[in-house]
């Protein structure tokens, strides 16, 4: 029987309007995945939800040096520092989470010491890996939303196919940084490899 989790990708303050890595967009995400989650039908399709930040301690040149311009394709801004106010999921999502009572939340953590684009690269509190977590739920089917369709959505929706589970990107519930990338993976990129697009 299939069961099936919600995968919530780093909805995060810097990545949201006024955060160091603003993604135009990232407020409304939070807000309907916030009331998404109060809805009882939308939430009783899940057995599991999943939360994923970013939350760098030491990511070496995932950051810009200092004084260097970033390159935003493998250097950075600085953002989403462990335990700082831009790493924090955006208030209104992370209240609705903390609301969830029916079925397990799991929180996972990534980039800690590199870039960490997807879910998959990043571990629970205890450091078990989200697909071993996923998998001791008997997981089998996966909805990705969040931020940023073309960085982050992406690679973890990509490494939730190859690791075997039928995935799925929410296109209401996510968000990208650039309009004709995002286009190109909905149209192709995901249909090619094996991720569906709702």
């Amino acid at each position: 029987m299939a069961r099936r989790a919600l995968i919530l990708v780093d909805v995060q303050y810097d990545f949201c309007e006024g955060g160091a890595l603003a993604v135009a967009g990232g407020l409304d995400v939070a807000h309907s995945l916030a009331a998404a989650l109060r809805d009882e039908e939308f939430l009783s399709a899940y057995d599991v939800v999943v939360t994923t930040q970013d939350w760098h301690i030491d990511p070496g040149e995932h950051f810009a040096a200092p004084g260097e311009e970033p390159d935003f394709r493998v250097s950075w801004p600085v953002h989403c520092v462990a335990e700082s106010d831009g790493a924090r999921i955006v208030d209104e999502l992370a209240d609705a989470v903390r609301g969830i009572d029916t079925v397990p939340v799991i929180e996972v953590f990534k980039g800690h010491y590199a870039a960490a684009y997807s879910g998959f690269e990043g571990v629970t509190d205890d450091d078990e890996p989200l697909i071993d977590r996923l998998r001791a739920h008997g997981i089998t089917d996966v909805d990705v939303a969040g931020i940023a369709t073309d960085y982050c959505v992406k690679e973890t929706a990509l490494h939730a196919a190859q690791a075997g589970l039928r995935t799925t990107v929410l296109t209401d519930f996510a968000v990208g940084i650039r309009a004709p990338d995002v286009a190109e993976l909905y149209a192709d990129g995901f249909p090619a490899a094996g991720v569906l697009v709702r």
